[in-house]
Parts: structure tokens; sequence; C-alpha cells
């Protein structure tokens, strides 16, 4: 059975609108779009105001409240205000980047988004999720990760981080490659697949796979609703990052995916202490000897 995930008290409401985003109506998202843009007007707004403006209703602004698990349009109009006191959602904060823009500016930008994107996940993060993924590891025999583009950086991120600790990855950003890898694993094995979308083809492809010849399946995606959290037996999830419309880069998403695969793996030490602490060792000593060689 699926772990389901809960919104979380500290997240703030630009969070909890883009992880809630992909579930509205038409007329619910427009009153999040005017949010999105018209945060400091909205504090100051009727629920009947805010309707007119958003060209909604207030009935469905009521109902987007209740989505975003928050208990009135008095709370959300709080938490809006420390949000902006907080400076954690300004949106030229998420401006593209512009031509010949100023260092200092584009500093400011991606300093405040990777900030706001990695408060965000750690802030959501679901202890729960995380002792079953920790768990489900701890118990495999192998343990596969597969990710494709800009989420392949986070599959080698677990790769390198397991394996250092003496616990056996395959790692693949090719689906034909995993494939015959997976319809022959054992029922002790477990698939790792890395989406932020939650909607690659491959991925769920990967995981249909894996469920099909009862693999277990484990995630790391971002919140909302998406098909991969669906699939999968276990789902960790990130923040859902405010990235800039060309998508130059997908800088905030793999700060996030970075950061929860942070707090998963030191769980895990913590949980194999003992265990890991030997094994890195023992890495840390065949490095270093491979070093010493070398400079010979």
């Amino acid at each position: 059975m699926t772990i389901k995930t809960k919104m979380v008290i500290n997240m703030s409401v630009r969070g909890r609108i883009l992880n809630a985003k992909g579930d509205l109506s038409e007329a619910e998202r427009k009153v999040a779009d005017y949010i999105l843009t018209h945060q400091q007007q909205v504090l100051k707004m009727t629920i009947k105001e805010l309707a007119k403006a958003a060209n909604s209703s207030p009935a469905s602004v009521i109902r987007l409240t209740k989505r975003l698990d928050i208990d009135s349009f008095t709370t959300l109009r709080i938490l809006l205000s420390s949000d902006l006191t907080k400076n954690r959602t300004d949106p030229k904060d998420h401006e593209d980047i512009k031509k010949n823009e100023p260092l200092s500016s584009i500093k400011d930008k991606l300093l405040s988004s990777a900030l706001q994107s990695i408060r965000e996940t750690t802030d959501q993060v679901n202890e729960d999720e995380v002792n079953h993924l920790v768990d489900a590891i701890i118990h495999s025999q192998r343990l596969f990760i597969f990710g494709i583009g800009a989420s392949y950086l986070a599959v080698e991120n677990i790769s390198q981080k397991w394996n250092r600790i003496g616990y056996p990855t395959v790692a693949d950003n090719d689906l034909n490659a995993l494939l015959p890898k997976v319809v022959n694993a054992g029922k002790k094995d477990v698939l790792w697949v890395i989406s932020n979308s939650g909607e690659s083809p491959e991925v769920l492809l990967a995981a249909q796979t894996a469920k099909k010849y009862h693999i277990k399946v484990v995630s790391l995606t971002r919140f909302g609703n998406n098909s991969l959290a669906k699939l999968s037996d276990i789902s960790v999830h990130t923040s859902q990052p405010m990235e800039s419309s060309n998508r130059i880069a997908a800088t905030n998403s793999l700060l996030a995916q970075f950061m929860l695969i942070d707090i998963i793996f030191y769980f895990f030490v913590s949980k194999t202490f003992d265990k890991s602490a030997k094994a890195l060792d023992i890495s840390h000593a065949i490095v270093q000897e491979y070093k010493e060689t070398m400079l010979k």
C-alpha cells in the first residue's frame, strides 16, 4: 500500500499552491494564480473581493483554502503575511534570468530560490515515509536506481552514497538496460525511481514493470497527486520548486532532491551506524591506498 502524504503546517502558501495545483479545478486555479502574483493585495482582501479580482467565485476561494489544508481564509492571509515577512515568496526571485543581468541580481535570485526550495522540502519531510523507505533498503538484497535527464544526477548521488557504505546499487538512465535487470530481479530487490514531475513515461514504465514482477517500488518525486506516487509502494516527496519558464537548468528541483537524499542517507546511516561506519572506513582506506599508489 502506498504511504500517503499530508500538507504540513510550515509550508509556505506558494508551496502549498504549487503542490496542489494539479488537482485544482479551473475556478480554483484562477484564484491560486491570482494569489501567487498579487500576494500583498490579497492580504487586504475579503473572500468576495478576491473572487472578483480572480474572475472566480467565493465558493472557489473557500474550496481552494480547504485544498491547501488551511482552516480559514483569515488563516490563509496570516500565513501569506508571515511568508512575505520571511521573504519566502517574492515572485521577483523566480523571474527568468534576463539579457545582460548584473551578477549581483543573478546571485540574489538563485540564493532566494534555493533557500526556499530547501526549506519547503525539509518542512514537509514525512518521518513515516522516510522510515519505510530506509527499512526497505535495509532489508533489500539489491537496490536498483533509475532516472532520466536531470534526475539521473540524483540517481548517481544515491548510488555513490550507498556504495560507499557497503550497500550494492545498480544505477541506470537507460530503460533498455534496466528492464532485463528488473524482470530477473529477486523479491528482496528494490527499485528506487526518481522523477521530479512524476510523469516521465520511461520512469512510469520502469515502475509498472517492477510492480508486474512483484518488485518493491520506492520513488522520489515532487509533492502532489502524480502518477509515479500512485504507482509506488513508498514515495518520498520534495516541494514543487518554482523553476524559470525557460528551464535553462532544473536548479531548484535538483537542490530539493539532493537535500531530501541527504536527509534519507544520514537517517539510514544512523539506523545502521556500526555496519555503515565499518564499510565507510574500508572504502576510505582503499581510496587512500589508491591515491598513495598513484603518487609513487
